[in-house]
């Protein structure tokens, strides 16, 4: 992939006050300078990692409006919350995790939260096309909840894991970057 190349449709759903240091932001940027295109940022209401009804209703609504085959890139804090969204339309999409670390392992978290969490991350990285994680630990967390090893891809969240995720992207569900795409 060359230098400046974008892919078509490319849009990131991140947590409404995610930290600045958050590895989906710092990925985003990432891709951003080596496609030398700006994904379109939807910020998520609610308090993420928390399930909260409101916050289930805000990501039906984003979801249902993402356009066909966009390639959505996801903030690991907002996976609980886009779960149900995503079951009814992963295949209208093309959804990529980023995962800092799983959700339902979470210190001070009592085992009932913790064992509904954990189903609802399962079942959502399940939907995912490619999940991406920082470190080897991480994504050995991701397979252990029973995702094919292939679809997880260890990253940093910098320009050489933002260049890795892009060849995964193409190789994986054949993406066209935007110079090779017909004009929108």
């Amino acid at each position: 992939m060359s230098q400046g190349a974008c892919f078509v449709s490319l849009h990131a759903v991140v947590a409404n006050v995610s930290p600045a240091l958050s590895y989906a932001l710092r990925m985003i940027a990432a891709l951003d300078r080596v496609t030398g295109a700006a994904a379109t940022l939807h910020r998520l209401p609610g308090p993420h990692p928390e399930v909260a009804p409101s916050a289930i209703f805000a990501a039906e609504l984003l979801v249902s409006r993402l356009p066909d085959g966009a390639v959505t890139l996801i903030d690991g804090a907002t996976l609980l919350n886009l779960a149900a969204a995503l079951s009814l339309d992963d295949r209208r999409l093309r959804p990529v995790a980023l995962v800092e670390r799983l959700r339902w392992t979470e210190p001070g978290v009592g085992a009932e939260e913790a064992a509904a969490r954990r189903h609802l991350e399962q079942g959502v990285l399940a939907l995912m096309r490619v999940i991406v994680a920082p470190t080897a630990a991480v994504a050995a967390d991701v397979v252990a909840l029973g995702v094919a090893a292939d679809v997880v891809l260890i990253a940093t969240a910098d320009e050489t894991g933002a260049r890795a995720l892009l060849a995964r992207l193409a190789d994986r569900v054949g993406w066209l970057a935007a110079e090779e795409a017909a004009p929108l």
